[in-house]
């Protein structure tokens, strides 16, 4: 029997360092808005903060299988 790459722990871990570099761009205060690809967006500012949130939210759920485990 294989394991698909989404069912071990390596893709949970790929998404958890993704959530920290995001909440780490939000720490340094990195501006979104030069981002090519906000400039399709109508509302930019609630889009990144849905984004943050989301990375926190993430964060919260799944660093303590990494960290305790």
């Amino acid at each position: 029997m294989t394991q698909s790459f989404f069912e071990t722990d390596t893709m949970t871990f790929i998404l958890l360092c993704l959530a920290v570099f995001r909440i780490y761009l939000q720490v340094v205060q990195f501006n979104f808005e030069k981002l090519p690809i906000t400039k399709n967006f109508n509302n930019t500012k609630t889009f990144h903060q849905y984004g943050f949130y989301f990375s926190i939210g993430y964060f919260v759920l799944f660093a303590p299988q990494f960290l305790l485990g």
